[in-house]
């Protein structure tokens, strides 16, 4: 393993690992806030290596199909319909193909797979971007696991470890494909052997319901763990017609793998991390934009050694050549000024080549436009939290409709930021359970109003199931009252929220 820097990505951390001849050389940890990324940066300006970023998060999903077996542009276009089919908000996608059938069209089973919630990816991934950072890919550990399990001879399997700072990793296999894979926090109150017991019973009723296992089929459960948790697993799984068990020492398959890392407990982070660099998988989410200057540093790389071959090539012809006219002195002043030229020609090259460094100006102008940026793009679910806790002790309020938009021109209550856009949410709805008693419905619909308020909205009720305005038509209530009458009573609404982060 050559000097390369190794990443693993958690729900709430990120932990880097600098490898250097096979061995860790440094490791550090970085909280997902403000300061751990700022921290992070700095950390990159330092270490540019080829960077290898691993995933384990709950939010990664797989979906398998049946797909017609195509090549070239048909192919790519049917693939890009099934990524806006199932993964149109995030472009951490991808699709691999499991088998092509024997039989009929033979077409091509594909298991498609994304990480559906990029805002845990891209801060990170905005960071080693600014910073030029050399990104050969973005993995995930169960995309990683089938080489842990090659040699099983089951065709229906089912792999668990643990990732400290994750959880609990479960993933499925059907004659050595992936298929589906679980991931489950594991909080500090709750054993590595108790989340293993609890777990293993949901999943397995879990993949029956999917058909995954046939009627009758064991399902063979190979549990990577120390062998201190080893010796209590087995006491408290039960014997079980249709589980077999196998525990794999952790210790052991770090020794396969020639892992400098001594194992004081279950977490396979470490094996997943060094499966990662020496099985090079082919695929992963990063798209070309993600790894242009990893594709920068290879040419980088390619260019070095090819001036360097031309120069040692160059070399021996001029000292042959001096060889061969030893005799004339002439000849030979002549050979030595080529070979002084040829040199400086390749230094030029090399000095030519772009550099790595980033100055400590840019990085700082980087820093300061994603601040800025994390002002002006909050967090989904800072605005959307709130109102959803609030329909939840509202229960007689069903939303059906809500547009979500960014309006600078919006007028600025108190107590907010007036440099950054109005969040605006258009929530239309109904209320049940009310029948024709408009004042308890307007007095529940109002209630509901203020708490949104209390909340941090400016709220403004645009309809209401009865107009009492001035301006409001009692004869076209009382059309629309027998419109809703035929539809169960539904009584309809609209609110508009405004939304700006406080002072």
């Amino acid at each position: 393993m050559k000097n390369s820097l190794l990443l693993f990505l958690s729900a709430d951390r990120l932990h880097a690992q600098l490898m250097a001849g096979g061995k860790i050389a440094l490791q550090r940890d970085f909280t997902d806030t403000p300061d751990g990324r700022k921290n992070f940066a700095s950390f990159l300006l330092a270490e540019k290596y080829p960077t290898y970023l691993l995933t384990d998060l709950i939010e990664e999903d797989f979906r398998q199909e049946i797909v017609p077996h195509l090549t070239g542009r048909n192919r790519a276009a049917l693939l890009q319909r099934k990524f806006d089919q199932f993964y149109r908000g995030t472009p951490f996608r991808k699709a691999t193909r499991l088998q092509r059938q024997t039989t009929g069209r033979r077409d091509d089973d594909m298991l498609f797979s994304a990480l559906t919630n990029p805002s845990l990816i891209t801060p990170w991934l905005s960071i080693m971007l600014a910073q030029q950072t050399p990104l050969a890919g973005i993995y995930s550990v169960p995309q990683i696991s089938a080489p842990l399990v090659k040699n099983h001879h089951s065709k229906h399997l089912l792999l668990i470890s643990w990732e400290k700072y994750s959880g609990l990793r479960q993933t499925f296999f059907n004659e050595h494909r992936l298929q589906i894979s679980r991931l489950t926090p594991v909080h500090a109150e709750l054993t590595f052997q108790d989340a293993v017991v609890g777990e293993l019973t949901r999943t397995y009723k879990y993949l029956k319901s999917l058909s995954m296992l046939p009627p009758g089929q064991m399902l063979d459960v190979v549990i990577l763990c120390h062998a201190d948790d080893r010796i209590e697993l087995q006491n408290k799984l039960p014997d079980d017609a249709d589980m077999h068990y196998v525990f794999t020492d952790i210790e052991e398959v770090g020794k396969q793998l020639k892992i400098d890392y001594r194992f004081t407990d279950s977490d396979a982070s470490q094996i997943f991390l060094y499966q990662l660099v020496a099985s090079h998988p082919s695929t992963d989410y990063a798209n070309a934009e993600h790894t242009h200057y990893y594709t920068l540093w290879q040419l980088r790389r390619a260019l070095t050694w090819g001036s360097g071959g031309l120069l040692l090539a160059s070399l021996l012809w001029a000292i042959a050549n001096l060889w061969q006219s030893s005799g004339n002195a002439t000849e030979a002043g002549a050979l030595k000024i080529q070979a002084q030229r040829i040199l400086k020609e390749a230094q030029q090259i090399t000095q030519s080549f772009p550099g790595t460094h980033v100055p400590a100006a840019d990085m700082k102008a980087s820093v300061s436009i994603m601040r800025r940026l994390d002002q002006y793009e909050p967090v989904p679910q800072i605005i959307l939290k709130p109102i959803s806790a609030t329909l939840d002790r509202f229960s007689q309020i069903e939303v059906y409709e809500l547009d979500w938009q960014a309006n600078a021109t919006e007028p600025v209550a108190s107590n907010t930021r007036a440099d950054v856009p109005a969040q605006i949410i258009m929530l239309k709805g109904d209320l049940h359970g009310f029948g024709n008693d408009y004042r308890a419905a307007l007095a529940y619909l109002d209630r509901f109003q203020l708490e949104l308020s209390t909340r941090g909205y400016q709220v403004t009720a645009l309809t209401k199931p009865l107009d009492v305005s001035p301006s409001g038509s009692l004869a076209g209530q009382r059309e629309a009252r027998v419109a809703r009458d035929a539809h169960e009573n539904e009584l309809g609404f609209s609110f508009k929220l405004v939304w700006r982060p406080a002072i």
